[in-house]
């Protein structure tokens, strides 16, 4: 069995799927400012309601950033504890290797987001403004974005994750521990 725990996301999705890339279960949940104290007990109670432990895992899938320095801090730490006492694989992924359509845009304050173009663009810090002037420059009408959607009253925000096509392209990496990543943002004060 594998797991693909997703909680940089809104809202934070486990996924348990079998070595086929079937999906057997999924669960998700608002994780936001708890994930210190109900990471490990959600997926404690995910796998024993369907009788497994985490020795039963073959692969950790773990999408590791974006998010707030904590979030992310405490995911990877749960994630790699995990993984230190059943010696499996972890895959990490980004928010962004979640959608397959372009622009992406992840909320990373109130003002401003992480927004990526398209596949051949690097991801950078925008203003929310300056979002919607592309948008409207550019003429994009749909958009893939978790986060305020009355901020784009013109354009269709798209934020369901297809975790299952995801599952069938994912490609194992057999890290024992991997490191969180983060976008510093330079601060003007």
């Amino acid at each position: 069995m594998n797991l693909f725990i997703d909680a940089i996301s809104f809202p934070c999705s486990i996924v348990l799927f079998d070595n086929q890339r079937n999906i057997i279960n999924k669960i998700s949940w608002d994780l936001k400012w708890n994930e210190s104290s109900l990471l490990i007990p959600s997926l404690e109670d995910f796998l024993q309601s369907n009788t497994l432990t985490f020795f039963d895992l073959e692969n950790i899938v773990v999408v590791n950033w974006p998010g707030s320095f904590t979030w992310v801090r405490t995911i990877i730490l749960v994630v790699n504890t995990i993984n230190y006492i059943i010696q499996k694989n972890i895959t990490p992924l980004s928010y962004f290797e979640l959608f397959s359509h372009y622009p992406i845009i992840k909320s990373s304050s109130k003002r401003d987001c992480f927004f990526q173009k398209s596949s051949r663009e690097e991801i950078e810090i925008i203003l929310n403004d300056e979002i919607m002037r592309f948008c409207e420059k550019n003429n994009i009408k749909k958009i893939y974005w978790e986060g305020k959607k009355e901020a784009f009253s013109t354009v269709e925000i798209l934020d369901n994750i297809d975790y299952g096509s995801i599952i069938q392209n994912i490609i194992f990496e057999d890290n024992k521990q991997i490191k969180p990543l983060y976008i510093k943002k330079p601060n003007i004060s």
